[in-house]
Parts: structure tokens; C-alpha cells; sequence
């Protein structure tokens, strides 16, 4: 039984180790923009890309014709920057204009704080986020746009 759970502990983290490395603050792709005290770290990618245990641990499915939003707000107030909780809004475009919201969820683990959306595929080429990011104590939004390309086989 003891063996059994040190296996267990090694396999979760593996799989946090590799969530890890497709977050926005670690992961190939991922972005940021500074906004003075805060800085928006963000990555999309297809659901395809995540390690299935990874998905399963999420509730996130895998599909080359779904994506995955990722947030990540860092604070740079105080003496070492740290990730915070904010109010995090979201939508997708595609080239032909059509906007769809998605709907973001706040992950936390270890102390960090993310924020994941799921959407829908419809084809490949580019597609168009609009992020609006709301850190505590703040009225107005930072709000990111970028664009991201996919390819569905």
C-alpha cells in the first residue's frame, strides 16, 4: 500500500508538471502584456495538446476542434511578484466576424492562481481573443486582444 501511494504522489506530479509547462508564465507561446502594476500572462491552444491525465484532472476535453484559453494575472506590488485573483472575461472571434464568449474558470494550485476557457473549433486559421482583466480593487478592465492560428486535420 505504501509503494502503491508513492506512485500515486510521483504520477500527480508528473501531471503538475506538465500542466505547468503549458501555462502562460512557463509555457512555449505564451504572452504577456504589462499594464504598470500588473502584468496579463496568456496562452490558446488546442485541447489536443494536453497529456489525457492532465485533461481528466481539469475536466477539460481533449479534441483538435477545441481550445484552451489560459489567464494568469501577476501582481508586481511588494517586494516579489506574485500571481492574483481578478475578474476574468473572455471571447473568441473567428475571421468571418462570428464572437463567441467563453466561459472562464479560476484553477488554483499551489498558491497560483489561473484562469482556463474552453471553445469551440469550427475550422482552421485564425481566431481572435478579446480577454478583459479586472485585478482587485480596480473598476476599469486592462483589456488584451490577441490572435491565435489553428490547424484541424
Amino acid at each position: 500500500m505504501r509503494v502503491a501511494h508513492k506512485v500515486g504522489v510521483l504520477i500527480a506530479a508528473i501531471a503538475l508538471l506538465l500542466i505547468l509547462l503549458l501555462l502562460p508564465r512557463h509555457g512555449q507561446g505564451a504572452q504577456a502584456q504589462d499594464f504598470g502594476d500588473y502584468i496579463v500572462h496568456y496562452s490558446a491552444i488546442s485541447t489536443n495538446q494536453l497529456v489525457a491525465e492532465v485533461a481528466r484532472n481539469y475536466g477539460i476535453e481533449r479534441s483538435d476542434r477545441r481550445g484552451l484559453l489560459n489567464i494568469a494575472v501577476q501582481s508586481k506590488a511588494g517586494t516579489e511578484a506574485h500571481m492574483v485573483g481578478a475578474t476574468v472575461s473572455a471571447e473568441v472571434a473567428d475571421l468571418s466576424g462570428h464572437r463567441t464568449p467563453i466561459q472562464v474558470r479560476e484553477t488554483q494550485e499551489n498558491g497560483d492562481i489561473d484562469y482556463l476557457g474552453e471553445f469551440e473549433l469550427s475550422g482552421s486559421g485564425a481566431y481572435i481573443f478579446t480577454v478583459k482583466v479586472t485585478p482587485p480593487g480596480h473598476i476599469q478592465p486592462y483589456v488584451v486582444k490577441f490572435n491565435q492560428d489553428y490547424v484541424i486535420d
